[in-house]
Parts: C-alpha cells; structure tokens; sequence
C-alpha cells in the first residue's frame, strides 16, 4: 500500500507495485492491466498520477498502449538485436523460445519487374515464393514472405520452407552470407494480417524488408516481415 511518508513519490510507489505484478506474472503478456479508474479507485490518488506511473513503464518497456483497447502488459525480452545479421530463428533460439514456421504458400513462379529490381535479376527469371506465419511459445509474431532467386537456390520444399533458411543456406547449400540490408518502417495491420497474427485491426506492425547477400555480393533473397509492434524491437550499437 502507499506510504505517504516515504521518500519516495506516490506514482513510484504505485509504478513498483504494478512492475512487481508483471515480474511476478500476476499481470501476463499481452494482458490488460486494470483500468486507470480501477487503479484509481484502488489507490485512492488522482488521475495524473496514475497516468505519471503507467507513462513510465510504457518507456521502459513493460506496458504498451492500443488506443481504444487500453494498456497491456509487453514481453521485454522477445528480441535484441545488435549491429550484426542474426537471422528470427536465431534470435528465438539464443532467447530459449520455441519457434514454429506455418507455411502458408511455396510456390515457383516468374520475377515481376518490381521483384526482379528487389532481387536484382532479370525481369521474368525464375523465383520461389514462400509464405509464412511465425509462431514463438504458440503466439504468433510475424507474417513473412520471402522470395528467393531460383537461379543460386535451385530447390526449396515444405521441410526447408518450414526451418530456417539460414542454417538450410549455410549448412547445406554451403553459402557464406556476407551481409543482410534492412529497412524498417512502422504501418497499421491489415485485416488479413490481422487475421493470421491474432490481433485487432488497426494495431501497429513493424514492416521489415531485407535484402540478403552473399560474400560473391550475389543477392539470395529479399523478404518482407510484419511483426507485431508490440513484440519486435531493435537494440543497436553504433560506433563512431
């Protein structure tokens, strides 16, 4: 309960209580916490300073808001990145998580002439088209389609289509993948997305389009990745 002759501020006091009951999973991930008139009238304080302890543990990582839907607790530790190419499956792997690929559609076709500019190949070239959900501890985080320059990677089936390309690329297609070109951007789901992440329409998605390269400087693929906004984020050092 609050102490009104600590040293420490009101909101603190409320802001440690509410980061014990995450820690303590009292509140869960992607759970609503109480309403701000809940904790209000549980704490008998006003509305800015519930407002003031919440503020802060959405920048710090522990709640994220939907508008209309209300504050939710965020899992903290889903990824990190640093200044170098991991593959998901990697990332998943170092954090203990359980990743399961859904293939939704592998396919052979012919580059169009926006993908062949992606893929830096000929207009009408073959290409391999896979689609995906991406599913960590039976929650899914990103809906992924990759398209890959069938001329360097000639076969793909349902058993490499559902592991990791990356470890399928090294181990046993024998590349050496040099380095990854990546830009992000944040949009709004939309429904079909919705519908295959779980999540309500106009959530926020992180869209992460890679561009994949050999040591040569051949290019092997280039995918776009929606990840839901409230799960995905980068940790990135830069030097001077």
């Amino acid at each position: 309960m609050i102490d009104k002759n600590s040293k420490f501020p009101i909101y603190y006091q409320i802001e440690e209580w509410l980061k014990g009951q995450i820690e303590s999973n009292l509140f869960q991930i992607d759970k609503l916490i109480p309403s701000e008139r809940e904790l209000i009238e549980q704490w008998g304080v006003s509305r800015h300073t519930i407002r003031q302890a919440i503020g802060n543990l959405v920048n710090q990582g522990y709640l994220y808001r939907i508008p209309g839907k209300g504050t939710f607790v965020k899992d903290k530790n889903l990824i990190n990145k640093e200044n170098r190419y991991t593959s998901f499956s990697e990332d998943m792997a170092y954090l203990g998580k359980e990743l399961v690929n859904k293939v939704l559609f592998l396919e052979y076709d012919e580059a169009s002439k926006s993908m062949a500019n992606r893929l830096n190949i000929r207009e009408k070239a073959p290409i391999i088209k896979v689609k995906r959900v991406r599913i960590v501890d039976n929650v899914p985080i990103s809906y992924e389609m990759i398209f890959i320059a069938k001329e360097l990677i000639s076969q793909i089936d349902e058993r490499i289509a559902a592991g990791s390309f990356m470890q399928y690329y090294e181990k046993e297609m024998n590349l050496k993948i040099a380095y990854a070109k990546e830009t992000v951007e944040s949009v709004i789901v939309t429904e079909k997305t919705a519908q295959l992440l779980k999540i309500p329409n106009n959530s926020p998605l992180l869209l992460v389009r890679t561009k994949l390269f050999a040591d040569d400087g051949q290019q092997i693929q280039y995918s776009k990745n929606y990840f839901r906004g409230n799960k995905y984020k980068f940790s990135i050092k830069l030097y001077r």
